[in-house]
């Protein structure tokens, strides 16, 4: 009889451990994927979500969700086209689906490669909880599948964004603060500027900071919403040129088609400073900038901004085809921030002072031009390193200059 009731003990005790970790789980509702731009075969869709799904739910904490007229509830909100619900369209959403999460797919082929960007969104808060992008080389099945595993486990424990979705605010990282040795350190081995001399010691705050330059589909729709006309300065200073990404006619911007996700060019320090006040931060402090680009606290201590192999991370003179390309192609830095290595410069807060290391700067300090960091799709790679230093006037406006937004903790400056 004792033996009896010690196998029923147990048999209990396995079973309630198995109702617990069902609790924890968090359903995921898999949305039908949204092609971008190129052609995406029926097939390849299918092995994407079917892949993607299968290995999310293959991860502790996660389980799918009955697909039962989801699609049907996404199309109707016009969720899938614009990826923008509002609080109360998410929570319908998440009641009829009964998903704690829905997973939001967006592809984009070019050429023989399939580019995937996906996020979580959590129904309660409405919010992004997950953001990962896999570029996939070659568009047969195993590669995608391959491809969407990767994307799957950066999905299920990548860095956290948290953020509300807005088109006209790129994706945002948090930054944990700390101290880190600024300037040329010993994996820049000793490919030093003058500039870049003598190494210190460097605190920054906590912050977030923009996971891409902000791209031209965001920079348009600030210029609309603050109705800043094509011959329009701001402090008498020009914020953008109209170049052959973007056009203006009949009173409003827009983007020429395909170039959505491409970084924000031919925009001078004044237009980036006037978008960042806008989405309510400011351009980072060459210091910000450097320690997020080194990867912060995760940092392993790289060249370049998340390698060491410059062909990972960055657009530069030796791969780029000489042209600028769409933000988040290339391989994330510790952080999950991308392009922080060529594609475009990206202009700092803080004015150039060649001796800046050595000396100590006033806080009112003036000058007559600024930082700009990270090198570019038509400079050579010593550019392109983590602590390279540039500087132009703040009134330049060039195919090869742009910018990330950076939002401070609040009570920081």
């Amino acid at each position: 009889m004792a033996h009896r009731w010690r196998i029923l003990t147990l048999l209990l005790t396995l079973l309630y451990a198995a109702l617990a970790c069902g609790q924890g789980k968090r359903k995921v509702a898999m949305l039908e994927p949204v092609i971008k731009s190129g052609e995406v075969t029926l097939l390849q869709k299918e092995i994407i979500r079917g892949t993607l799904e299968e290995a999310i739910i293959a991860t502790p904490g996660y389980e799918a969700v009955t697909r039962t007229n989801l699609d049907a509830i996404a199309g109707e909100l016009s969720f899938q086209q614009s990826g923008m619900v509002d609080d109360d369209q998410r929570k319908r959403i998440g009641v009829m689906s009964g998903a704690d999460l829905i997973c939001v797919l967006q592809l984009t082929a070019e050429d023989n490669d399939l580019y995937v960007s996906s996020s979580l969104i959590e129904i309660e808060s409405g919010k992004i909880i997950r953001t990962a992008n896999e570029l996939i080389h070659g568009a047969s099945g195993a590669a995608i599948q391959e491809g969407c595993k990767s994307l799957a486990e950066k999905l299920t424990s990548g860095v956290s964004v948290a953020v509300p979705l807005d088109p006209g605010v790129p994706e945002m990282v948090q930054v944990q603060g700390g101290k880190f040795m600024m300037g040329c350190t010993a994996e820049q081995e000793g490919a030093c500027e003058e500039d870049e001399l003598p190494v210190r010691q460097v605190s920054v705050p906590s912050f977030r900071i923009s996971q891409t330059e902000v791209t031209h589909e965001q920079y348009v729709r600030f210029l609309n919403e603050s109705e800043i006309k094509t011959a329009e300065a701001y402090a008498d200073k020009k914020l953008i040129h109209v170049n052959a990404h973007v056009e203006y006619a009949n009173g409003r911007w827009s983007v020429v088609v395909g170039y959505e996700s491409y970084p924000m060019i031919y925009v001078s320090w004044f237009g980036a400073a006037a978008y960042c006040r806008w989405a309510g931060g400011r351009l980072p402090t060459e210091a910000e900038w450097e320690y997020a680009a080194r990867g912060g606290s995760k940092s392993a201590k790289r060249k370049y901004a998340g390698s060491n192999a410059a062909n990972e991370v960055a657009w530069f003179a030796g791969n780029s085809d000489n042209h600028v390309h769409p933000v988040a192609r290339k391989k994330p830095n510790e952080l999950g921030l991308f392009d922080m290595s060529g594609n475009v410069w990206e202009w700092c807060a803080d004015w150039y002072v060649s001796n800046a290391y050595a000396v100590e700067l006033p806080d009112d300090m003036s000058g007559t031009i600024r930082v700009l960091r990270g090198g570019s799709w038509n400079d050579d790679l010593p550019n392109c390193r983590t602590t390279y230093r540039f500087n132009n006037v703040p009134e330049s406006s060039y195919g090869n200059l742009g910018f990330r937004l950076l939002i401070p903790e609040p009570g920081e400056a």
